[in-house]
This record gives C-alpha cells, sequence and structure tokens, in this order.
C-alpha cells in the first residue's frame, strides 16, 4: 500500500498539466516515501486526456470519463480508486506551494487528525499575488454562510489542498452528493458530522488569474448547493 495518494482533477487543463505533473513528481520524490499521483480527467474538451496519457508512468495513472461532472464528482472519483494510508487532493495549477505536502503528513503522523485543510487566513499563511475583489467577497460570504449551515468554526473552506486518512476518506467520500463549487463545504460536515478531528493548517498560496470561477452562477449554485446539503442532512443520506 502507499503512504500517499495525489488526486489532480483535470478540466480543460492542456495547457499546463505537463509541466506542473513534472514538478509536483520531482517534489514528491524528495520525500522519499511511497506514493500514486492520479489525474483525473473531468470530461475535458481540450487534449487534457492525451496529455494526462503522456505523463502515465509508474507513479503516475490517469482515470478519466467523457462528460465534464465537476471537480467534487472528480475528487470523489479519484479519492475512491486511490489506495494510500493518507490522500491528498490539491489544484493542477499548483497554488497552494508544494512545502504544504509533508508539513500535512507530519501533522497527520503526529497529531492524530482525520483531515487537515489549507488554510489562507491566518497571519501564518502567504499570499502571492492579489486576488480579485470579487473573489475575496465571494469567499468570505460564501464562509459565513457555509460555517451557519455546518455549525462549525472554518476559516477557509475553498482552498484546494485538503488532506485525509484512508478510513476519513472512506467515511466522507462515500457519501458525498454535491459535486459543483460548494462540495467543500459538504466534505467538511460529513465531516463534522461522524466526529472527525480536522486541522486548519496555514499554506502560502499564489493567485493565478485564469481561474474557472463564474461569480453569479457560482453563487447560485452554492446557495442551493448549501440549503440542499441540509436537506441531505435530514434525510439521513450523511449517516
Amino acid at each position: 500500500m502507499k503512504k500517499l495518494s495525489i488526486i489532480l482533477p483535470a478540466y480543460n487543463e492542456e495547457q499546463r498539466l505537463e509541466g506542473n505533473v513534472a514538478h509536483l513528481k520531482d517534489s514528491v520524490d524528495k520525500l522519499a516515501i511511497s506514493y500514486e499521483i492520479i489525474i483525473v480527467n473531468d470530461g475535458s474538451s481540450d487534449a487534457t486526456l492525451a496529455k494526462a496519457q503522456k505523463c502515465a508512468s509508474d507513479p503516475i495513472q490517469v482515470l478519466s470519463y467523457g462528460q465534464n461532472r465537476g471537480k467534487g464528482y472528480a475528487i470523489q472519483y479519484g479519492m475512491l480508486h486511490s489506495e494510500g494510508l493518507y490522500k491528498l487532493f490539491m489544484d493542477v495549477d499548483l497554488s497552494t506551494s508544494l512545502d504544504g505536502i509533508r508539513n500535512f503528513l507530519d501533522l497527520m503522523e503526529t497529531g492524530n487528525y482525520d483531515v487537515v485543510i489549507g488554510e489562507r487566513k491566518s497571519r501564518s499563511a502567504r499570499i502571492e499575488g492579489r486576488q480579485p475583489f470579487y473573489r475575496i467577497f465571494f469567499g468570505r460570504g460564501f464562509t459565513l454562510l457555509a460555517n451557519l449551515f455546518i455549525g462549525h468554526k472554518i476559516t477557509d473552506f475553498t482552498c484546494g489542498f485538503k488532506m485525509y486518512t484512508k478510513d476519513a476518506a472512506d467515511i466522507i467520500f462515500k457519501r458525498q452528493r454535491i459535486f459543483d463549487w460548494a462540495f467543500d463545504a459538504e466534505l467538511l460536515f460529513i465531516a463534522v458530522l461522524h466526529g472527525l478531528r480536522i486541522r486548519q493548517a496555514p499554506v502560502t498560496w499564489r493567485h493565478h488569474s485564469n481561474s474557472k470561477v463564474r461569480l453569479i452562477r457560482d453563487i447560485a449554485h452554492s446557495l442551493y448547493s448549501l440549503i440542499l446539503m441540509r436537506m441531505n442532512a435530514i434525510r439521513g443520506m450523511y449517516r
């Protein structure tokens, strides 16, 4: 069994996939651990699948399906098809510093946590590059609403850098129902409902201007998904 599985959801990432995967592999090789990198092609309409297949050599593998299902689905698919004792999902753009991988593993092993999530809000975190105002506004608003729905204090839901133990991943991702922009909140909601130990850890994060966020659409979808999340809980779908 591998010590670490790294899940990379990829949708229309032909421009940066190969170079970033190579950089990721070089960085993880230096940790001297057994690991796998799983690229999940989320129904891309460009050459992402072909680029991913060029990378596919141990410890890198590719999973793919034809229809675009959303980032949340791609992460679930990768998590449930991986074998690591610890499972990390991160963004292909490598927005979060790869130094976080070693730090998160150390926290998992020494702190007995089930889930460790990246956060960009504390003084210990570093932000490189300026985020547009609308992203800051949307992020803060979503955090406020999600905390109200979840009933737990989380400072940063949407940082694309989260690690789980194998057991925690099985509990959470087998119950996941939401796959749009709000999927992060559902994952943490399920963790809270099952009494899992969550640690928030500061990361270094770099803003990339070619983000796929679409403000009005994502606000509407996120509000709907938060309501749906509570309804799912009432129906017992997360038990």
